[in-house]
């Protein structure tokens, strides 16, 4: 991109590349809104490559399940627009119950996907075992396995997605630093940015962790806060794991796992999650330890220790990787999609919860639909930024709230 300063206009511009922003980029220009997104890095560059990126249809929570499945479509047709197949794993989901609790939530994940027509079966101990070699399943008081779901490289996706958007005619503006909003009276115009301003009908703030940063310049307190996620990989074990593992839910545990790259990959959450005021990250994640350089191995010796009791060879294997990033959490777990009254052209897309991935496809079609005044394919109201009423996004009590969703959460 040209470093020439210049006034552009456009109907739409879009803040962040991530999987969350190019599905949105996506769906506006598919839908015929002239749209160009902008990230002051590269596309994918963000948070984007830390996600672990679990597809799972089935949620607790319904409200998301149909961005869920937005995103599974759009996927699908990426493959023939963008003439290139996404490397999706689609070896489905077991859900494990070894508690009186979780058999309990288990039997409403049942009903959700009755409710939802999502196909589901019951798997005895021995069918789970054949399925998950390392599982202890002995400890398996129920198993729900879900065919179909999947898991995906995260970067892969946001460069499909913003393949297709260019494709559409969007344009793609890397190393495109936002550093204002231009507004008139109560009105979003567009916003300033270091190659020159942009004037729109609508900006779209996806700036993931960074959102605040720029919603507070039209006066918009967005309702989340950025809160550490971590998971560990463990070396290549060819009779423990292989590549045709489901994802694994363990909600007695805390965790979840998915095979990666010949060994497993598996997340614990945090009974304390920290949390991170977004005015002092950098802008460049690379290199950046989110918290103390030791915390890696006081989680794995603290919450460790419930996955144990379902992984036998747990301290028998290496584990040479760990990642650490963000995820952008609100009180509630539910996403932050739309507008708030009094301030017109912008709209939210952020407040990922720990599933930005999965629900991408869904949030971009409802910002396009939100665009082109159209009423959008689902229920939007669990998701209205001003849910919360007047809230100061910065303070340490208000970000407390945020990172317990997190330590609460027990899903994929």
């Amino acid at each position: 991109m040209s470093s020439k300063k210049g006034i552009r206009t456009t109907e739409a511009v879009v803040i962040g590349a991530g999987t969350i922003g190019c599905a949105t980029a996506y769906h506006l220009a598919r839908s015929g809104i002239k749209t160009i997104l902008t990230d002051r890095n590269t596309v994918g560059s963000g948070n984007t490559s830390l996600a672990a990126s679990l597809l799972t249809r089935i949620r607790g929570k319904e409200p998301i399940i149909p961005l869920v499945k937005e995103t599974y479509a759009n996927i699908e047709v990426l493959h023939d627009e963008i003439e290139s197949r996404l490397d999706i794993s689609d070896w489905g989901s077991l859900h494990i119950a070894a508690s009186a609790e979780s058999s309990s939530e288990l039997q409403k994940l049942v009903k959700i996907a009755q409710t939802h027509h999502i196909g589901h079966d019951h798997l005895g101990q021995g069918e789970v075992k054949k399925m998950v070699p390392w599982l202890a399943v002995d400890e398996v008081q129920q198993a729900l396995f879900i065919p179909g779901d999947a898991h995906l490289d995260a970067y892969v996706l946001t460069q499909g997605f913003a393949a297709g958007a260019k494709m559409y005619g969007a344009e793609i503006a890397q190393y495109t630093h936002v550093t204002g909003l231009i507004m008139e009276q109560d009105k979003v115009k567009g916003v300033e940015s270091e190659q020159g301003p942009i004037y729109a009908d609508y900006v779209v703030d996806a700036a993931g962790a960074w959102s605040n940063l720029i919603s507070l310049k039209a006066g918009v307190a967005l309702p989340m806060t950025p809160v550490r996620s971590n998971y560990w990989i463990t070396a290549k074990d060819k009779e423990l794991f292989n590549a045709d593992q489901p994802i694994v839910i363990l909600p007695d545990a805390s965790a979840y796992t998915r095979p990666e790259s010949g060994g497993l990959l598996f997340g614990l959450r945090e009974s304390n999650s920290i949390h991170f005021d977004p005015r002092n990250l950098p802008a460049d994640l690379t290199g950046y330890t989110f918290g103390n350089p030791g915390d890696q191995w006081n989680i794995l010796m603290e919450q460790g220790e419930k996955l144990r009791r379902f992984f036998p060879m747990f301290d028998q294997v290496s584990i040479p990787h760990y990642i650490s990033g963000v995820s952008t959490y609100t009180p509630d777990g539910m996403f932050v999609i739309g507008g708030v009254p009094g301030v017109k052209g912008f709209l939210a897309a952020t407040g990922c919860s720990g599933a930005g991935v999965a629900v991408s496809g869904g949030m971009g079609r409802i910002i396009a639909e939100m665009a082109n005044g159209q009423e959008p394919f689902c229920d939007t109201q669990p998701f209205r930024p001003d849910r919360f009423g007047m809230i100061d996004p910065f303070s340490e009590e208000f970000m407390v709230r945020c990172a317990k969703a997190r330590s609460r959460k027990t899903s994929g």
